[in-house]
């Protein structure tokens, strides 16, 4: 059943479902008493990821970025502030390191030389995300995850981060081969970059096979958003109903 929309996470999780709207789609196909885990998860690494790469200003990102450090070494300790965190509270993972990889990512402003520079730039916190992930839901983590996460930060990156001070991680070699740059892209002048980039991407992502329902519907519909990308057709996610068919064979697929 959903939270009731009163409740201090209900805001939260909706903002989270805003940007991702396929996660809200594919709920459903989540068993119920997994549920609350599902929702407040994906609503921490939404918040997780503004807190890193989505404030305009550097100094409320640090900021804010040492608050979710506080949070996530309180939640190993069993205390939670926030209403995300809360249904998380008690669960045995690594949100210490979590922490520290989140501080390190908000104060990290190297532009990356290619793609696996790029990755590379963000594999501390996508490992840190993939140990937790894992604990959040009972299984185990492993390198395909966290290039998974890798990308899916990259991805989620535009079309916003585009004009932001980090460039959305663009990669300079990319910005060379099409003579832009990350300003002239962010005008729209860069449409042939930006498929490149999300062939670059969805050759990198890992197939969505991951025993964890979460994470597979993440990696497909990732995919999904690349593919569209790679075509030529922007930014948004497919339509409603070609997601929640992916979600349903997503939801049966097995590891």
């Amino acid at each position: 059943m959903s939270k009731p929309a009163h409740e201090p996470i209900a805001q939260f999780v909706a903002k989270w479902q805003r940007r991702e709207p396929e996660m809200a789609q594919a709920e459903p196909f989540c068993a119920p008493a997994l549920r609350p885990r599902y929702r407040a998860w994906g609503a921490l690494v939404h918040e997780l990821r503004e807190a890193a790469f989505e404030l305009s200003d550097p100094r409320v990102s640090q900021v804010k970025g040492q608050w979710w450090a506080e949070e996530l070494v309180g939640l190993a300790g069993g205390r939670a502030r926030h209403p995300v965190t809360g249904p998380l509270a008690g669960l045995a993972a690594d949100w210490a390191g979590l922490a520290q990889a989140l501080l390190a990512t908000t104060l990290e402003d190297s532009r990356p030389a290619d793609a696996g520079q790029a990755l590379a730039r963000l594999q501390p916190l996508a490992q840190a995300l993939a140990r937790v992930e894992a604990a959040v839901f009972d299984a185990e983590a492993g390198a395909a995850d966290e290039r998974a996460i890798a990308v899916h930060l990259l991805l989620h990156r535009l079309p916003e981060g585009l004009a932001a001070d980090d460039q959305a991680l663009l990669p300079m070699n990319l910005l060379a081969r099409h003579g832009l740059t990350a300003a002239e892209v962010a005008a729209g002048r860069g449409e042939p970059l930006l498929r490149d980039w999300a062939g670059e991407l969805l050759a990198a992502l890992p197939a969505p096979r991951h025993p964890v329902l979460y994470r597979r519907l993440r990696s497909g519909f990732d995919r999904a958003r690349l593919a569209r990308l790679a075509a030529g057709r922007g930014f948004d996610p497919p339509a409603p109903l070609a997601t929640l068919w992916r979600a349903w064979r997503l939801a049966r697929a097995t590891s």
